[in-house]
């Protein structure tokens, strides 16, 4: 695909800052560059993917709009695969403004969202999981986030759908052979493509059962902090963040509505929540805030549920947990800096190992952070590779595995092969929906409406 129209874009965040980054693709990229810029010293030819120090002028006026840095870039060797060129200018609001606007004048227009990278995509520099993984880095707050979309931009998913499809396509291959030939007598090993079937799924499964965790890393976990009023849920909370993000006073019921932030522990993102305490309502905003908090209990991934090691275990503690029962739950036993009245039996009767903390002091705040960490990965876990991080991925690859499940059914239960083939096919559509080979412009336009306009 070459598309006919050049598109140009302020790619930089606008605002006050050293440099500014306005870039143009397309066939007349380096037309209108060279119509606005002029070199402090003259040049013949302008090399490609070379920096040339020099003046954006306005050519009708001859009044200078600002000094930049440009640069040509030859195609097929750029992002997009087209002719492009970019110009490196002061940060300021104004300068990338004016030079937008002559680039416009001079026959560009503004660039879709997302269309710099959909356009490397339509013309085959990089494949549609390639090009989601762009979206994830611009958007990625942690170390593991970034280091996961990069080996998805490298290649590496791709490289396992490859190997996957490579398995089905042999397998469809030989499933053809046979209709195609049903009276000749082909060498062909019927039970192989249950065997390749096989091989296929496995991957297929590793891939699926990663989401959970590249879940956690892309969009972050829900950890929900119950417990009663007053027993210092906000205060762990600030501790936790090392901000003052709740009000904390010594009044009981002074959450009345959940605040929520993200807590990043070893590259994983965790949304963690606080809530009203549980108790009996003294007002109607706070039965608002205490049923806000039970209908969030179904849906959290870990419970993390405060005690007052300064109190004696209550009787509404003991109703709190039955609400809790049957969720991961990490058990922090807040105000260990006071003296102790809390019976920890009680806690470790329930098959939970209690946290000393206290949202004062700091201490224990560390091993909790672990204990939330171990909740939600496990202990001792290695993350693999690959992650699927992509709602849409792992819907793919359900499907994709669903299509393979039935085919190998109908080989083990002699179908017709026609059936065989069917399912394989779907496979293979499935898993191409992954990398752009069938998926349609429906889903193209919706992936590319979520980047920014300038990439």
């Amino acid at each position: 695909m070459q598309d006919p129209d050049t598109i140009c874009v302020v790619s930089s965040a606008l605002g006050e800052a050293g440099i500014g980054v306005i870039r143009m693709s397309g066939p007349k990229a380096h037309s209108i560059l060279r119509t606005i810029f002029q070199p402090k010293r003259p040049v013949d030819s302008f090399a490609s993917h070379h920096l040339y120090l020099g003046f954006i002028m306005n050519p009708e006026t001859r009044d200078m709009v600002d000094e930049v840095f440009a640069v040509f870039m030859n195609e097929p060797s750029t992002y997009t695969r087209e002719a492009m060129a970019e110009v490196y200018s002061h940060g300021g609001i104004g300068p990338q403004r004016k030079i937008l606007s002559l680039m416009i004048q001079h026959g560009s227009r503004i660039a879709e969202p997302g269309e710099f990278t959909k356009r490397a995509f339509l013309n085959g520099r990089i494949d549609l999981a390639q090009a989601e993984s762009v979206l994830d880095i611009i958007q990625s707050e942690s170390d593991q986030e970034t280091g996961s979309a990069l080996r998805h931009l490298t290649g590496m998913l791709s490289e396992r759908i490859a190997v996957v499809k490579d398995h089905v396509k042999q397998a469809l291959a030989n499933t053809e052979a046979m209709i195609d030939f049903p009276e000749e007598e082909l060498d062909i090993d019927t039970q192989e493509p249950v065997v390749l079937l096989d091989k296929a799924r496995d991957k297929l499964r590793d891939l699926i059962f990663s989401y959970a965790e590249g879940r956690a890393i892309r969009n972050g976990l829900e950890i929900l902090i119950v417990g009663r009023s007053n027993v210092g849920k906000s205060s762990l909370l600030n501790a936790l963040l090392m901000e003052e993000k709740a009000i904390v006073t010594p009044l009981p019921g002074t959450t009345r509505d959940l605040i929520e932030d993200v807590l990043h522990v070893k590259g994983v993102k965790l949304r963690i929540i606080d809530t009203a305490g549980l108790r009996k309502p003294l007002d109607e905003a706070e039965e608002q805030g205490i049923e806000r908090v039970k209908k969030r209990i179904p849906g959290a991934d870990v419970i993390l549920w405060v005690l007052d090691n300064a109190e004696d275990f209550l009787e509404e503690d003991e109703q709190i947990y039955q609400k809790i029962e049957g969720k991961k739950i990490v058990s922090a036993i807040n105000k260990s800096d006071l003296p102790q009245k809390l019976e920890r039996e009680r806690i470790i009767a329930k098959k939970l190992t209690p946290i000393d903390v206290s949202a004062l002091t700091g201490s224990g705040l560390e091993q909790l952070r672990e204990a939330l960490y171990e909740a939600i990965i496990g202990s001792g876990h290695k993350s693999p590779a690959i992650l699927i991080t992509n709602i849409r991925h792992r819907d793919a690859l359900v499907k994709a595995d669903e299509a393979l499940r039935q085919a190998t059914s109908c080989i083990k239960q002699k179908a017709p092969l026609e059936f065989t083939a069917f399912e394989l096919r779907e496979a293979l559509a499935r898993l191409g929906e992954i990398t752009g080979e069938t998926c349609t412009d429906d889903i193209l336009n919706e992936i590319f409406s979520k980047f920014c306009i300038g990439k």
